[in-house]
């Protein structure tokens, strides 16, 4: 294919359009993917300039790793850094990448495994309530409220309790109350910086370390004079750990249950694995023995993945498939649609868990399916959340059965997460040997 000028660049759609969310984003670019293929563009009346749709693995692979100095982040990020401060989903250049090699170390999987009793603790108290005395729950809310008890306990480790004791209750509980979005939830969110700051003057004040990432970030020195984090970076930090590690995993296993009930063979096969594992109580040094499991959760992500859109935004001028990308341009890539691409999957929207067999792994292009982003802005937490995600299911497994409650059809919320567009609602049955 021959170099396109500026000039000359005819490829994709001539119509307006706008694809960057709302119900009906997901279904146009699956339409103008199916009609232009792999790379188009497509012009926003609302920002007056044409976006470049990428669906190519290797185009991906350009953006995300080969030429990503090339790229920061695009559309959409305005808002986000509204809600999280300078954290590091929305950070550039130096500044973003000292912050990241300070936070890196917390995420280490040897961290992990301290902090997966966080994980089963949580979930252990959530079933306890379920078969307590309970046939029906929300089962949206009650994964929103255990993922969010999760990070927060990653988090703040003992100053949680101490704070619902000043508090009278969760301080954060507003990122399960409050269902939109916003300028306004914006607003109320950034408002709990206060409620961070006063756990870090209180550890400084008892001079007190933790084993969370609170300390973990606290403590952590950048450069050869040692210098740690200001109070603000690590508040933007925290409140960026609390939105990502909260939203995304509570989107995907509201999914995960989902798809579990519709297909009842691979539910008695998750079932058999969680009640098979050799251990009474269930933990990191279990997760080799769940692997259907995991792969029940990678599945899940395929079809439904959290961060369904990534926006970036070309700093200098680059070829992408032959074709001339100018400054400033917008380039959208959609996990979601490239985890449906005919040419590298079988029955693209059917759920089949077999597709990541181990064995299968070798095979597959890396931006075939890229559920946590790639390159070096892939999600910091990705591990925790496949941790979490494949013990919250094992535990569940193990303990009852659920069976979903939704009328059909499912729509999409495609916002900053995919979210299904109306809560799930389920049934405590009777165990199932």
């Amino acid at each position: 294919m021959d170099l396109l000028t500026k000039e000359n660049i005819p490829f994709g759609p001539e119509e307006e359009s706008e694809i960057e969310e709302g119900p009906e984003a997901l279904s146009t670019m699956l339409r103008l993917f199916q009609q232009y293929g792999d790379l188009y563009k497509i012009f926003s009346p609302r920002r007056n300039h044409y976006t470049y749709v990428v669906s190519d693995p290797e185009m991906v692979k350009q953006v995300l790793i080969t030429n990503n100095r090339n790229y920061e982040k695009g559309v959409g990020i305005d808002r986000v850094k509204i809600l999280l401060g300078n954290g590091i989903m929305v950070s550039e250049g130096d500044y973003w990448k000292k912050q990241r090699r300070m936070i890196q170390p917390a995420f280490h999987k040897a961290v992990i495994a301290r902090l997966t009793r966080n994980i089963v603790q949580a979930n252990e108290a959530m079933l306890a309530s379920w078969l307590a005395d309970k046939e029906t729950i929300n089962l949206t809310d009650e994964l929103s409220s255990v993922t969010l008890r999760i990070v927060l306990q990653a988090l703040f480790s003992a100053d949680l309790q101490w704070l619902e004791r000043e508090d009278g209750t969760n301080p954060f509980t507003l990122l399960t109350e409050v269902h939109e979005r916003d300028l306004l939830f914006a607003m109320k969110f950034r408002a709990l910086a206060k409620v961070i700051q006063e756990v870090i003057n209180r550890r400084r004040v008892e001079q007190r370390i933790e084993d969370d990432f609170l300390s973990m970030i606290m403590e952590a020195k950048e450069g050869e004079d040692g210098q740690p984090m200001a109070d603000k970076e690590i508040i933007d930090e925290m409140m960026t750990l609390i939105v990502a590690g909260h939203e995304t995993t509570a989107s995907a296993l509201t999914w995960a249950w989902y798809l579990l009930n519709k297909h009842p063979a691979v539910y008695r096969k998750a079932k058999r694995e969680a009640l098979e594992t050799k251990n009474l109580d269930l933990g990191f040094q279990q997760l080799e023995q769940l692997s259907y499991i995991r792969q029940v959760v990678e599945e899940t992500m395929r079809l439904y993945p959290p961060g369904w859109l990534l926006t970036r935004r070309s700093i200098q001028a680059d070829v992408i498939g032959g074709y001339y990308v100018p400054p400033k341009t917008d380039i959208f890539i959609s996990p979601y649609v490239i985890h449906r691409h005919p040419k590298y999957w079988t029955q693209p929207d059917v759920f089949n868990p077999e597709r990541f067999d181990p064995s299968l792994r070798k095979e597959r292009h890396r931006f075939e399916y890229f559920p946590f982003s790639g390159g070096p802005r892939q999600c910091i937490g990705d591990f925790f959340a496949l941790v979490e995600m494949q013990l919250h299911i094992a535990m569940i497994l193990r303990s009852t059965d659920i069976e979903v409650l939704v009328d059909e059809p499912i729509g999409m919320e495609a916002q900053i997460n995919l979210r299904p567009d109306k809560p799930f609602f389920a049934r405590l049955m009777s165990r199932k040997n």
